[in-house]
């Protein structure tokens, strides 16, 4: 008698998909406008932002400074002003001849500063302009001055000492480091310091261009006001040596900056850390002092200044910014209401400066301490779980006792594998059970193999129905199936002899209080033959011997694989069975039965063995899938994340995997920016410090998996390399995933290609003798073709199927 053929019965759409089309022109629309809206923004602000602070009268062209210096030979400009070296105030001054007199004339308005003595006019000569330099230091007067900072380590700890010695200084701090640590720019401001520019990044003036050169000097302006409503035109040119850096002089002056030169180095920047500084010689004069609170190890400046300051004071010297050099109007400016270009010029450089560093921070942070505490609780868990699960004893169940099992086999162009699939089911030592074998639509022989296969082996029934997906395959396979459980496995899947038995034992009793409503196996790689496939086959054994273990002893499973799974049929027929609109329909149904309340078990001496793809195109293909499926299952069970109801389930597991995803979506670009940023600027300890930790922790994990179902040690040489696939991996899969869902499009049952690479490395020569079990008996009927049109769901099960002998089962 031939079985019904399945009712066509359209189900719900799949999770996420639209057939419209609306919501990927929703998603293309949105962000248009957020692109257009951020360019009109920029367009608006970004002039305003970038101009000058401190406008000029004359000649504000960016490219001026550069085309005035070349008027003549930079190594031979006029130098005036000098007097033994010891000026502290350099500036470019054009040369105005009037009335046999030589003037000096501010570049930038109609101002004279000053004519020319008769020595100097001789040195001057036709130059069109010169370099200026004036003001000194009063004698014993010491001013100390700060570049680079601030620095988190060491600005403090001099802000400390001058507290203690009642002596305010200069600082000279580099912008990117005012956004950085913007309270101890505050605290050098409420401390009574004075505080210079020195451009945002330590810039080259002559390797930068004109824009770029103005807008380091702009930008640090702009955050001192944002910061603390401080306003300073006081400018130290990086490197110093005004002489050789007219451009940096010549650019600041335009902007309205004074530069502050220094004439006592304390060359502290050229000690190695641990060398000590030597204290600078005083000799009665007034000096600006420089020194450096960043840019690398600063406890030998601090030690040096510690025995600078009283030395200085006891050949009567005192201390002092550099406010006395300072004209009237150059004095920095406090209180100074910050601009909207100046608020928008600290945010955006927060964003780009502070945020991915603490971003970085907190990831890494939270990587190592979400780490730490599941790696520990999961190992410790799996090993309770296994050993609890080993002392159980199943040895005094008689073969009458075992429950009736239907073994299901949706195939699809399965030609090549499925018959070593039916061998290893054949020789399994199980006493009571059937495989119904189903064809969906196969387009090769699987069809003709199943037939032929089911004339030698009367346990085995085949079902043909039209392509309608994995799903809709297994449900017609459950309903014409008549086991209380529900064996499922793959075309390419090889059951070990006891793997059935191992599954069914636990359908024997209660588990937690609760019925058990499905098992799940222990998936190994069968065919470890390069890089790829050794990959997976680590990945399959730390995935399952330890977190699905662990997650079984809290009753959190949330994938029952259906390559090697047990379900009880009345389980099945409470949740519908296999849905199809998700591609993980195993982690869908193993929710459903959560929800419903029934018992997961992981059981690892339920062996199977599966065919891993073997290219890296292949792996990608079949996790996309994976993945995609998983997010669909996430979004249709969302109800239980976050609920208490469902115990360990729902407040750790499912929020963990619904973390593992977001966290990458959101945050692996600017990740990825962080860390190449970091690692160009040599700043790689937290990177490597990281990377070794989550390797360890790797390494413990799956130390433990190899020794718990003794697998070869071998797996452990792919640890250090594990991340080097599985980062690209887990950036396209999300990413791809992800853009699957925005667009909505449906997504059909993918079957890797096949290459019959499966062996099985627990039980070697089981295939061969596979084989010959199944020639040995060729004298039963054929099986019936059976064919009709494809229902998804619902299924009508049996919940009570009649309690047979598999020998009264044979080919109908």
């Amino acid at each position: 008698m031939r079985p019904p053929a399945p009712s066509h019965a359209p189900g719900p759409a799949p999770v996420f998909f639209d057939a419209s089309g609306k919501r990927w022109r929703r998603v293309l629309i949105t962000l248009v406008a957020g692109v257009l809206a951020i360019i009109l923004s920029t367009g608006w602000i970004l002039p305003a932002a970038t101009a000058p602070v401190h406008r000029g009268q004359l000649n504000q062209t960016a490219s001026y400074p550069r085309t005035l210096l070349a008027q003549q030979d930079l190594e031979n400009i006029p130098r005036v002003g000098f007097r033994e070296g010891t000026a502290l105030l350099h500036r470019i001054a054009l040369v105005e001849r009037t009335n046999g007199k030589v003037l000096l004339k501010d570049p930038f308005s109609n101002t004279v500063w000053r004519e020319a003595t008769l020595t100097e006019s001789q040195v001057i000569g036709s130059s069109p302009y010169v370099l200026d330099a004036y003001g000194q230091a009063k004698d014993r007067t010491l001013m100390l001055t700060f570049d680079d900072g601030p620095d988190p380590r060491y600005t403090p700890e001099i802000l400390d000492l001058l507290a203690s010695e009642g002596i305010t200084a200069t600082f000279f701090p580099v912008g990117d480091n005012v956004v950085k640590y913007p309270e101890i720019f505050r605290r050098m401001v409420r401390e009574g310091h004075m505080v210079g520019n020195h451009t945002m990044s330590h810039n080259d003036f002559w390797a930068g261009n004109d824009t770029t050169n103005r807008q380091q000097i702009i930008g640090t302006e702009r955050v001192m006001r944002a910061t603390d409503n401080y306003d300073s035109e006081l400018f130290r040119i990086p490197s110093g040596n005004p002489e050789n850096n007219t451009l940096a002089l010549l650019q600041a002056q335009q902007l309205g900056y004074l530069n502050i030169n220094m004439d006592l180095d304390t060359r502290d920047w050229e000690y190695e850390p641990g060398m000590p500084v030597p204290t600078p010689k005083l000799d009665g004069k007034g000096h600006v002092v420089l020194v450096h609170d960043s840019g690398g190890d600063r406890r030998a400046t601090i030690d040096m200044l510690k025995r600078l300051i009283p030395q200085a004071r006891a050949q009567g010297y005192t201390f002092t910014t550099v406010e006395p050099l300072l004209p009237t109007d150059y004095v920095p400016q406090r209180r100074i209401p910050a601009t909207v270009e100046d608020n928008v010029t600290l945010a955006a450089l927060t964003t780009f400066l502070v945020a991915p560093n603490v971003l970085l921070n907190w990831l890494f942070w939270f990587g190592i301490i979400s780490l730490t505490i599941l790696t520990f609780l999961f190992v410790v868990l799996a090993l309770v779980n296994n050993h609890r699960q080993r002392k159980r004893r199943w040895d005094t169940v008689e073969d009458k006792d075992w429950p009736f099992v239907s073994v299901v086999l949706p195939v699809f162009n399965e030609e090549m594998v499925v018959a070593r699939t039916l061998d290893a089911l054949k020789a399994s030592d199980y006493p009571r059970m059937e495989v119904v074998a189903i064809n969906d639509g196969s387009t090769d022989g699987t069809l003709d193999v199943l037939w032929d296969y089911a004339m030698t082996w009367p346990n085995l029934r085949v079902l043909d129905q039209p392509n309608g997906g994995k799903s809709a395959a297994s449900n017609y396979g459950i309903e014409q199936s008549r086991g209380e459980v529900v064996v499922t496995l793959d075309g390419d899947t090889l059951f070990e002899p006891q793997t059935i038995k191992m599954l069914a034992r636990h359908f024997l009793a209660p588990r937690n209080g609760k019925e058990v409503g499905a098992v799940a196996g222990h998936v190994k790689v069968g065919n470890r033959r390069n890089l790829i496939t050794a990959w997976q086959s680590l990945e399959y054994l730390s995935g399952i011997c330890v977190t699905r273990m662990a997650e079984g002893l809290m009753g959190a499973i949330s994938i029952v694989p259906g390559a090697c799974a047990a379900w009880r049929r009345e389980a099945l027929v409470k949740a519908g069975g296999y849905s199809h609109d998700t591609l993980a329909e195993d982690a869908d149904l193993t929710l459903s039965l959560q929800r419903l309340g029934y018992s997961i078990v992981q059981e690892n001496e339920a062996v199977a063995w599966t065919e891993a793809p073997l290219t890296v195109a292949g792996l990608f293909k079949q996790r996309l899938r994976w993945t995609y499926g998983n997010f669909q299952t996430l979004y249709k069970h969302r109800r239980m994340l976050f609920n208490p109801r469902f115990g360990a389930l729902g407040m750790l597991t499912m929020p963990y995997a619904l973390i593992s995803v977001l966290v990458p979506l959101l945050f692996m670009p600017l990740t990825v920016v962080v860390a190449v940023k970091s690692l160009v600027q040599g700043e790689w300890e937290a990177i490597a410090i990281f990377s070794a930790f989550v390797a360890a922790t790797h390494m413990l994990i799956s130390i433990v998996a190899v020794v718990m179902v003794r697998e070869n040690l071998l797996h452990l040489l792919m640890v250090p390399i594990y991340r080097l696939i599985y980062e690209p991996l887990r950036a396209y899969v999300v990413f791809g995933s992800a853009l699957m869902a925005l667009r909505g499009t449906a997504v059909g049952w993918y079957r890797p290609e096949r290459t019959n690479t499966v062996t099985q490395f627990g039980t070697p020569g089981i295939a061969d003798s596979f084989t010959l079990g199944a020639a040995e008996d060729k004298t039963h009927a054929p099986a019936t073709r059976s064919h009709g049109p494809v229902r998804v769901i619902p299924i009508r099960l049996n919940p009570n199927p009649p309690n047979r002998r598999p020998s009264e089962f044979g080919p109908r």
